[in-house]
C-alpha cells in the first residue's frame, strides 16, 4: 500500500483519504483469503490499483480496482453497500468488472470440463464490451486487473496458463492497443508470448541478453551524442521546456513477430536499437481573450514544428535508411498515436530507430484514454476515432445476438491491426488490416458499396480486390446500374461488408422468389381462363395461405409455390371451389375417396397409371410430385429433382401433388457413390457393412482417380429412405470414406 499512497501523494487529501478508506473495506473484505501463489488476497487488489495510478486514472477508478473483487468473493458485500459507502460512479465500475470476472470465471470452469471456453470467452468479451460503452474506465480497470493476473500466472496449472495467455493475446492486448495504452499492451503481449511459445520465447531472451552490455553501450553514446547536438541547436531551446532522450528495447513479441513476418534473422531486425525523444514545450504565450479552441491550435501546431525541426538535426547528424521514415503525426494511427519514427546508420555503423514526440503525444501513446484523466477529471473520449469504434460497438451488439459471431466480428472489425486511408476530400476512414476497396465503399455507405463498379487508389484504377496500404487515397466509381457481385464475399474482409453483401442477395433472391410464385399461380389461372384479378384479391389470398399453411401472409404462399411445396393447380382449387365443377370432366377424373394408384402412390384427383421416373429414382419416404404426361400416366419425381423443377417454372397446370401410401409397399433400388480416400481392403470394408445390415448390393462398380480419390458405385434394394439412410451413415463411418452420394438414374448409368 506504501507504493500506492506514493503515487498519489500530490492528490487532494480528500482523495487521498477516499483511497485509503477503499483499501481499509477491502483487507477486511479478504481478510484470511490467499491467493493461489500463497501471497495474501489484497495484494492483488492493491496491485491493480498500482497499475491504475501509474496510468494516472482518477480517483474513483483505484478505489474501484482495489474493491473490484469484494462483491463476488465475499459474502454480503452488495453493489448497494458499495455505492452508500463510496459513490454511484465506484458503484458502476466495480458492477461493470463483475459481471465480466463473473463471466470468465464460468468460461473457466467451462473450458475445464468440456475443453472448450469460446462460447462463454465470448459471451465474457460481449459483456465487458457493453459495460465499456457506459464506462471506459470499467474496461481499464480490466486491462490492470489482468496485467497483474499475468505477471502472477506462474502459480497457475500450465493447461490454464495456455488458457488465459490465449484469451490475453486475442482479446485483451489488441484492447489495449484499440485504446492506446501501448504500456500495458506491450507487456500483456510479452507475457503471453511467454506461456504460448515459451521456446521461442527463451531463445530470444537469452539471444538480446549475451548482447544487452554492447547494445546498451552503443545507446548511451548515441543519446549523448543526440542530446549535445539539440541542447546546442540554434532554436530548439528557445520552444522548448524540457528535453528527455531515452534508450529503449524492443520488446520480444513485437520483435518475434517481425522476424517471422519478414522471415529475417535477428541480425536484420533494424530497430533492435532505439532511442526516445520527448520534447516539452515552453508555454505559449497568446493575446489575453484568445478563445480556447485557437489556443489549442496553436499549441499543435508549435508541437508539430518542434518535432519536424527536430528529426531534420537527427538526419544532419546521422545518416537515414531510405524507406524507414514513418509520419504518424501527419497521419495518426486509429487509437490516436502520434510520432515521428525514423531510422539512421549511428557513427558506430548499427542502425538505431529514433522516435520523436511531444509530452502530450507521448501521453496518449503511453497511457492512451487513460491520458484524458491525467488531464481533466473524468472527461470522456475526445478523439474522433475512438468514439466512432465505440459506436460500432454499440452497433454491433445490436445487430448480433450469437455470442460467437459477435466475438468474430469484433476480432475482425474492431480489435484488428488497422490501417487509414482517405476519401478525395481528405477524410479519414480506418478500416481493419488487408480491407480492399469494396470494404471501403460499404464502409462510407450501403447504398455506395451496391452501386459500385470501379476504384481507384492514389489516381490509379486497381481491380475491387486490391488491398488497401496507410494513406491511400481511395475513389469509389458508381453507377445506377451497378448491382453487387457474389464473387466480392471472396475478398472482403469487414463483417460489416460481407453481412450487407449477403443481405442484398438474400433479399434478391426473396423477392425472385415471390415474383417467380405470383407468376406461377396467375399463369395457370390466364390458361383455364379464370378471372385472375378476382381470385388473387389479398383477403382470398390470405384465406387459401391459412388453409394450406397456417399463415395469413400471402407471401408465405408464394414462397411455398416457388419452392414446389404445393402446386398451382392446388391453391386455384382453394381459391375457387367450384372449379372441378366448372370444368369439363376428363375421362381420367374419377369420383369418390381416393385411392392409391399401384404403384403405391396417391396422385390428386387421378387414378391413372403412375411411374417411377428414372431421372430422380424417388423412393418410399422421399418428397415427391407429380407430372401429368401425355398417354403415359403420371410421372413421379423427388421434388428437388431438376426435372420437376424444370416443370413446375414451364407447365405447372400438368404437375399434381402427389403421396405415398401409408401401407408399406416392395423393394426399390437406389444408387449410391461411396467417396473414399483410397487404400488397401476399402471396398472389402465397404462390402462389410452391406453384410452386416443383411443387404446384397444388386450392383457394384470401383475406380480410382490419378488423385487417387475411390468411387465404389454401388446399387441396393431398399423399402424406404429410411433404410437407406441407415445404410449411408453406416458407410459414412468406414475410416477414409468421405462422402456418401445418392445418384439419379442417369448418372448411375454414367458408371457402367
Amino acid at each position: 500500500m506504501s507504493e500506492l499512497r506514493a503515487l498519489i501523494v500530490d492528490r487532494d487529501q480528500t482523495d487521498r483519504d477516499r483511497v485509503d478508506a477503499a483499501y481499509d473495506f477491502a483487507r477486511d473484505a479478504h481478510d484470511g483469503v490467499n491467493r493461489k501463489s500463497g501471497e495474501p488476497y489484497i495484494t492483488h487488489p492493491v496491485a491493480v490499483a498500482v497499475i491504475l495510478a501509474k496510468l494516472g486514472m482518477d480517483t474513483e477508478s483505484l478505489m474501484a480496482g482495489l474493491l473490484h473483487d469484494t462483491v463476488e468473493d465475499v459474502e454480503g458485500v452488495t453493489f448497494e453497500t458499495i455505492e452508500a459507502r463510496f459513490g454511484p460512479d465506484v458503484r458502476r465500475i466495480v458492477e461493470g468488472e463483475t459481471k465480466v470476472s463473473k463471466l470468465s470465471k464460468q468460461g473457466s470452469q467451462q473450458a475445464e470440463i468440456a475443453h472448450s471456453g469460446r462460447d462463454m470467452q465470448a459471451e465474457n468479451l460481449r459483456q465487458m464490451l457493453v459495460a465499456m460503452t457506459a464506462d471506459i474506465r470499467i474496461i481499464v480497470v480490466k486491462l490492470a486487473d489482468r496485467l497483474h493476473n499475468m505477471r502472477t500466472l506462474g502459480s497457475m496449472k500450465p493447461e490454464k496458463q495456455q488458457r488465459i495467455a490465449r484469451e490475453t493475446m486475442d482479446i485483451f492486448a489488441p484492447l489495449a492497443h484499440r485504446l492506446g495504452i501501448g504500456r500495458i499492451k506491450w507487456e500483456l503481449e510479452d507475457l503471453s508470448f511467454q506461456y504460448l511459445h515459451p521456446d521461442e520465447y527463451a531463445y530470444l531472451q537469452s539471444r538480446l541478453r549475451t548482447r544487452q552490455e554492447e547494445r546498451d553501450t552503443l545507446i548511451q553514446g548515441a543519446v549523448k551524442q543526440l542530446r549535445e547536438a539539440l541542447e546546442d541547436d540554434l532554436e530548439l531551446p528557445d520552444w522548448v521546456q524540457d528535453i528527455d532522450i531515452a534508450g529503449r528495447s524492443k520488446h520480444l513479441w513485437s520483435i518475434h513477430n517481425k522476424m517471422k513476418r519478414e522471415g529475417k534473422a535477428l541480425e536484420q531486425i533494424f530497430d533492435l536499437l532505439a532511442i526516445r525523444v520527448i520534447l516539452t514545450p515552453r508555454e505559449l504565450r497568446v493575446p489575453e481573450g484568445t478563445d480556447e479552441s485557437r489556443r489549442e491550435r496553436a499549441e499543435e501546431t508549435r508541437e508539430k514544428r518542434i518535432c519536424y525541426h527536430t528529426v531534420s538535426i537527427v538526419h544532419s547528424m546521422w545518416t537515414p535508411l531510405p524507406g524507414r521514415f514513418k509520419d504518424y503525426i501527419a497521419v495518426p494511427k486509429p487509437n490516436g498515436y502520434q510520432s515521428l519514427h525514423t531510422t539512421v546508420i549511428s557513427q558506430s555503423g548499427q542502425p538505431i530507430e529514433v522516435q520523436i514526440r511531444s509530452r502530450r503525444m507521448h501521453e496518449v501513446a503511453e497511457f492512451g484514454v487513460a491520458a484524458h484523466w491525467m488531464y481533466k477529471q473524468g472527461a470522456q473520449l475526445a478523439q474522433k476515432d475512438r468514439e466512432n469504434w465505440i459506436a460500432q460497438l454499440r452497433e454491433l451488439q445490436n445487430e448480433i445476438n450469437d455470442a460467437s459471431d459477435y466475438l468474430d466480428a469484433v476480432k475482425t472489425d474492431i480489435l484488428s491491426q488497422r490501417v487509414r486511408v482517405f476519401t478525395p476530400k481528405g477524410l479519414a476512414v480506418s478500416l481493419p488490416a488487408g480491407s480492399t476497396t469494396i470494404d471501403f465503399a460499404y464502409h462510407i455507405h450501403t447504398r455506395i458499396g451496391e452501386t459500385t463498379v470501379g476504384a481507384r487508389v492514389n489516381g490509379s484504377i486497381v481491380p475491387l480486390s486490391h488491398k488497401l496500404g496507410n494513406g491511400d487515397m481511395v475513389e469509389i466509381v458508381t453507377s445506377k446500374n451497378g448491382r453487387p457481385s457474389k464473387d466480392w464475399l471472396n475478398f472482403a474482409v469487414t463483417r460489416s461488408a460481407r453481412a450487407k453483401i449477403r443481405h442484398h442477395f438474400r433479399t434478391q433472391e426473396r423477392e425472385e422468389a415471390l415474383k417467380r410464385g405470383h407468376d406461377l399461380l396467375e399463369r395457370y389461372l390466364r390458361k383455364r381462363q379464370m378471372a385472375v384479378r378476382q381470385l388473387m384479391r389479398t383477403k382470398l389470398l390470405e384465406e387459401a395461405t391459412q388453409k394450406l399453411l397456417g399463415s395469413r401472409n400471402p407471401d408465405d404462399l408464394y414462397h411455398a409455390l416457388s419452392a414446389g411445396k404445393t402446386t398451382p393447380a392446388v391453391v386455384a382449387r382453394i381459391l375457387s371451389p367450384s372449379l372441378a365443377e366448372e370444368q369439363k370432366p376428363s375421362p381420367r377424373r374419377r369420383q369418390g375417396p381416393q385411392e392409391p394408384t399401384p404403384g403405391g402412390v396417391y396422385v390428386e384427383g387421378f387414378t391413372t397409371t403412375t411411374k417411377l421416373s428414372n431421372c430422380c429414382t424417388p423412393i418410399r419416404g422421399d418428397l415427391i410430385m407429380g407430372y401429368l404426361t401425355r398417354g403415359r400416366g403420371v410421372s413421379i419425381h423427388r421434388i428437388d429433382c431438376p426435372n420437376m423443377i424444370r416443370l413446375l417454372k414451364d407447365e405447372p397446370e400438368r404437375c399434381v401433388a402427389a403421396s405415398w401410401s401409408a401401407t408399406e409397399g416392395g423393394h426399390m433400388t437406389a444408387d449410391l457413390d461411396v467417396i473414399a480416400r483410397d487404400r488397401s481392403g476399402l471396398l472389402a470394408d465397404v462390402l462389410g457393412v452391406l453384410t452386416r445390415m443383411k443387404v446384397s448390393p444388386l450392383k457394384i462398380e470401383a475406380a480410382v482417380s490419378v488423385e487417387e480419390i475411390a468411387h465404389i458405385y454401388l446399387r441396393v434394394s431398399v423399402r424406404n429412405n429410411t433404410e437407406l439412410l441407415g445404410i449411408t451413415s453406416a458407410i459414412r463411418r468406414v475410416p477414409s470414406v468421405t462422402d456418401v452420394v445418392r445418384l439419379n438414374a442417369s448418372k448411375a448409368a454414367g458408371t457402367a
